[in-house]
């Protein structure tokens, strides 16, 4: 495996790690392209003659577009279907048929790295938020600025003007972000059942240190299951106090520090974090494998091994997480405040691959994905009736006899454009994304909000940092280690790989955007 390739496939895997406990369950409006969107948000459907200038002359000769899609288990059996609807709408909007390629996220990193290098057939793709700056240092994504002038307006005034300009990587856009949760909070997901069995109190649980007597109730009177799971993700993944600034390379402590960034791995912060995470470690409060099982923590509960884990706090989580893990779940913010940042923006995108044969047509078939309430129930949902029927105005259920384990067709709505155009499931609340929108407004705002770090002139260097942090990071976070013989070894390290080098880049970056920005 070459060096580029695994740099791209740690990013990926971090970011994976992130949106699979931040994901939002998807609900789609089901209106013709040319209605109004649900009430819950999102952007009058635009029609190909809306869209683009000039669009009949563009769309006059057919072309079948490859859109590529992470599937996260079993593909869907029903993907053939779902896609021959969806082209029923793509070939009367824009003279196209599309062809939707599902891979395993497992392959995900070294398919996409093969259909790049080797020129195959491929238009459109998901990319994780931690691969974006990488995928355009690498040239494997398109610039978009014209495309999305010309045809891609509809994706514009969905994200909005503001938000698109955290896409930015030295004033051009490669990718555009995908709707949703646009801050994050950190918090820990219970099993509901024995918090109630043992009367835990959460109105008591503020922050971190109010933890230590709610695992030693749980590992007192359930010895075989682990009070805190560490797995694919470490505890400490979503317990920030600082703008990681895409890559943690150089953080902004406090979100502000005057726009000064600082080595978080050296931090006094991160060392009683670890110290904290050792001691419970040693508590048996963590399970044992921690530092090397790549079993994801929302599994360790559906199969009842672990009684908690943290993540990303933001509306519907307990409903999300619930019906995840098949166990009622309740969420306690461990922090006062949400915040804001631009890999909160970036958690997920849409890139056109720099070889695509059409990138006209495939943005395009991104604008609708965009704004077409129909087509984005399709995506997600699939066929009503067949895949889920309406429940409310805003709301879907299974069919009867259909349920998560046989139902054909399923994906993630933060997968696929505009969640924001999209249904709820059932257990949501009617208004969930008028309760995101909410969330999005009250959140506060890193300094930073906008800037995105170019990874090109210091790759080599990011490279070689994250094999450092591939070896160090998770044995660290997970207290399978004690800080004292490991973290002075692992910044050592960092430094030996370039970190200094990094982070001069990325204040020279930021001190660039900040006085064009004032």
């Amino acid at each position: 495996m070459n060096r580029k390739f695994k740099a791209f496939k740690i990013l990926l895997v971090t970011a994976l790690v992130t949106v699979i406990l931040a994901a939002c369950s998807s609900n789609n409006g089901n209106n013709e392209s040319n209605s109004s969107n649900v009430g819950n948000g999102g952007s009058p459907t635009n029609d190909a003659g809306q869209t683009a200038e000039g669009s009949n002359e563009a769309i006059k000769d057919p072309y079948d577009l490859t859109l590529a899609l992470p599937i996260f288990g079993a593909v869907p059996a029903d993907i053939a279907e779902v896609q021959a609807e969806v082209n029923k709408i793509t070939q009367a909007e824009i003279n196209t048929t599309v062809t939707l390629l599902p891979i395993s996220i497992g392959a995900w990193g070294q398919q996409l790295n093969l259909m790049n290098s080797g020129g195959e057939k491929l238009d459109l793709y998901f990319t994780f938020g931690q691969g974006y700056s990488y995928a355009a240092a690498q040239g494997t994504i398109k610039e978009l600025d014209e495309l999305l002038a010309k045809y891609g307006q509809g994706i514009v005034e969905a994200v909005g003007e503001d938000n698109m300009k955290a896409a930015e990587i030295d004033g051009k856009i490669y990718s555009v972000p995908v709707t949703g949760v646009y801050a994050s909070a950190s918090g820990i997901a219970m099993r509901k059942d024995l918090v109630e069995k043992y009367n835990i109190d959460i109105t008591s649980i503020k922050s971190l240190q109010d933890l230590d007597s709610v695992f030693q109730t749980i590992k007192d009177n359930e010895p075989n299951i682990a009070p805190l799971a560490s797995g694919l993700s470490s505890p400490l993944e979503y317990y920030r106090s600082y703008d990681r600034l895409l890559d943690r390379y150089g953080v902004l402590p406090g979100y502000d520090n005057g726009y000064k960034i600082e080595n978080y791995y050296e931090s006094a912060e991160y060392a009683e974090l670890l110290n904290m995470t050792h001691k419970w470690y040693k508590a048996g409060y963590i399970n044992k494998d921690a530092a090397t099982t790549q079993t994801n923590p929302l599994d360790l509960i559906k199969a009842g091994k672990a009684f908690s884990f943290m993540m990303k706090s933001e509306p519907g989580t307990e409903a999300l997480t619930s019906r995840q893990t098949g166990t009622e779940m309740v969420v306690v913010n461990l922090m006062p405040n949400a915040y804001s940042t631009t890999n909160d923006l970036l958690n997920g995108l849409y890139s056109i691959a720099q070889h695509s044969e059409n990138p006209e047509r495939a943005m395009m078939m991104l604008n609708l994905m965009y704004t077409n309430s129909k087509l984005a129930n399709l995506l997600v949902w699939g066929i009503e009736g067949k895949h889920y029927v309406k429940v409310s105005d805003t709301q879907i259920d299974y069919p009867e006899g259909v349920t998560s384990s046989n139902v054909g067709y399923n994906m993630q709505a933060w997968l696929l454009g505009n969640p924001l155009i999209t249904y709820v499931n059932s257990s949501q609340a009617p208004d969930y994304w008028e309760q995101v929108k909410e969330f999005n407004a009250n959140a506060i705002k890193s300094k930073a909000l906008g800037f995105a770090f170019n990874q090109d002139p210091v790759k080599n260097e990011i490279t070689a940092l994250n094999n450092v942090v591939e070896q160090y990071r998770k044995v660290l976070e997970s207290g399978t280690v004690d800080p004292a013989d490991k973290l002075k070894e692992f910044n050592d390290k960092l430094k030996a790989a370039g970190l200094d080098k990094v982070m001069a880049e990325k204040q020279k970056q930021l001190d660039a955007w900040v006085t064009a920005n004032q």
